[in-house]
């Protein structure tokens, strides 16, 4: 790799690191405001590729799948009661 690539490379980590990768390609090298092709060599050459995510947000649903959130809502209200329940000795 060369000390630019490296350098594209150590951008790329910065921006998806603190998000868990949950980037496409092109919202990568737009935030980088590098060639599509540019990004997709260096994640390459990286061995990144499984990492960023192939669809964008709106096609998965922005707001999430309605049965997972009230999947979500339902196992979190069954936690917080476990939770109260031991920490006040008794059924909630």
């Amino acid at each position: 790799m060369t000390p630019r690539s490296h350098a594209i490379a150590f951008r790329i980590w910065q921006v998806c690191k603190p998000l868990a990768w949950d980037f496409t390609l092109a919202e990568v090298a737009d935030a980088l405001d590098e060639p599509v092709a540019t990004v997709r060599a260096v994640i390459k050459l990286k061995g990144w590729g499984g990492r960023l995510r192939s669809t964008k947000a709106h096609y998965r649903g922005a707001g999430g799948n309605p049965y997972a959130v009230a999947a979500d809502n339902a196992l979190d209200g069954y936690s917080n009661r476990r939770v109260v329940e031991q920490l006040i000795g008794g059924a909630v």
